[in-house]
């Protein structure tokens, strides 16, 4: 398998490269950003770094082009950490692992890292490089965007002066995104208390794994199993046949990704043994069955032991297992059905089962600011009455699109000469830093377009390589076109 050093344009999949060989996972970023300090060092360009971390690298204009209105190149820093459950990965000691695929690269059993590490790339090529004509360049390199867009959410007013600015985190060619959902992390938090469980019960874990997971925003309605959904199905089914008790319930671990694996831990009655099995052997089969397509590779594992855990105390676990039941997730109304453009959804992401908390995260999304709070009122009034404590933290405004603004029309004239057709205009149902910029610097003007990524947030992650080259040519074609300032 070649390395991605042979791929073109170079410089990119160079800086790429470069990337990958430094752990960069969210709330990790202190040697990314140490790496982007010795870079513009080293190539003689001014930059500042922020309280929170952020980081703008400055970069003169062409000769000729001193005259041309000032852009901002964005790219956020950091990477979703998503591995297979079979290996070894340490993402903030280990380096990803790119090889080529037929005509993608792709990482060995991790998260690549291509959101956003490509456009991440791109820019520093483009600050590298001595033969782009380009006006005035502030490159912004934002911290923390996977886990709550901390970054952008601090940046101060006179931290960037440009009038437009290109972000660089979409994730299908020949596309100008233009607008997106604002989102609302909803965390609700039971208190546990535990006792041994009765003489006569074992213990039955319920591991699920090899689930398609992907993005909880770009991907919510192509109707990929969740795991937590799952093992709470299994929860429901079996407590209604069976005197069973809740040892522990774990699955996700990021708020933006649709869980790939969970695991149930319960115990049941020796006696029992055999109605459970016959139990989830025909829900699995259901389940499998529904989801050939969306999860070929849904794998649920059935084990039982003489020894059990501490169980969580019944009514406490009934009123749980109720509000996991009845909570939203999945679409919860679209925008343009038939272009399946949603409006509003919720992702249950996380669930967590310490020795004295539970705790469950789910991450809410919507282009309506009231239809998203209605939602957050719905759930809170669902965990509230079942017992637990509710918290929403992390929101985040939507980006409103500006239909046929001058900068939207440069950018699609550019990219109408790059692909050979027109591009697909859209606002996407996921989070980008837009929004908050914008918030912050109403004046400039906003847009976002990058290569072909494909299960961005999952294992399955890939980028495609002629597309790299595209959006290359399209970055580099729009620097040229920036208008002549006012």
């Amino acid at each position: 398998m070649d390395s991605i050093l042979q791929l073109e344009p170079a410089l990119v999949w160079k800086h790429f490269s470069d990337i990958c060989s430094i752990p960069h996972p969210s709330k990790h970023e202190e040697a990314i950003l140490a790496h982007l300090i010795l870079f513009a060092q080293s190539h003689n360009l001014s930059y500042k770094q922020d309280s929170i971390g952020n980081i703008c690298i400055l970069k003169s204009a062409s000769p000729g082009f001193e005259n041309r209105e000032t852009v901002c190149l964005q790219a956020h820093v950091d990477m979703v950490p998503q591995k297979n459950s079979h290996i070894t990965h340490n993402f903030i000691t280990d380096p990803i692992l790119p090889y080529i695929s037929g005509n993608v690269v792709k990482a060995r059993n991790t998260t690549l890292g291509a959101d956003n590490g490509i456009g991440l790339a791109a820019i520093l090529a483009v600050l590298e490089a001595t033969d782009i004509p380009h006006g005035p360049i502030e490159a912004l390199f934002t911290v923390d965007e996977e886990t709550g867009m901390s970054g952008a959410k601090n940046l101060e007013h006179t931290f960037l002066t440009a009038k437009y600015l290109i972000n660089t985190d979409t994730e299908e060619k020949n596309e100008i995104t233009i607008g997106c959902a604002g989102g609302l992390d909803a965390n609700f938090e039971w208190n546990i208390s535990r006792t041994p469980a009765p003489d006569d019960y074992i213990s039955c874990t319920i591991t699920i794994s090899g689930l398609h997971g992907g993005h909880s925003g770009f991907e919510i309605h192509l109707g990929r199993a969740n795991a937590n959904i799952l093992a709470i199905e299994m929860w429901n089914l079996l407590q209604k046949h069976i005197p069973i008790h809740v040892c522990a319930i774990e699955g996700g671990n990021m708020r933006n990704a649709i869980p790939r694996e969970s695991k149930l831990i319960i115990a049941i009655p020796k006696r029992k043994k055999q109605e459970c099995t016959n139990l989830l052997s025909h829900y699995i089969s259901k389940t499998k069955q529904s989801h050939i397509s969306s999860d070929p590779h849904c794998s649920i594992d059935i084990t039982y032991a003489d020894s059990c855990p501490e169980i969580i105390e019944q009514e406490l676990s009934q009123y749980i297992l109720q509000a996991l039941v009845q909570c939203p997730n999945g679409v919860i109304s679209f925008e343009d059905i038939t272009r399946g453009i949603v409006r509003t959804s919720t992702n249950l992401s996380i669930i967590n089962t310490r020795h004295n908390k539970l705790e469950v995260n789910c991450l809410l999304r919507s282009f309506d600011t009231k239809e998203k709070c209605e939602l957050a009122k719905n759930m809170e009034k669902i965990f509230s009455s079942h017992k637990a404590s509710c918290v929403f933290i992390g929101d985040y405004p939507g980006w409103k699109p500006q239909w046929g603004s001058p900068f939207v029309q440069l950018v699609s004239k550019v990219s109408t000469s790059v692909y050979g057709y027109e591009p697909h205009i859209h606002a996407v149902h996921a989070g980008l830093e837009c929004g908050i910029f914008l918030g912050i610097f109403p004046e400039m003007s906003c847009i976002s377009f990058g290569p072909n990524i494909s299960n961005p947030h999952s294992p399955d992650e890939q980028v495609e390589i002629e597309s790299v080259g595209q959006f290359w040519q399209v970055l580099i074609g729009v620097l040229q076109a920036i208008p002549v300032k006012e």
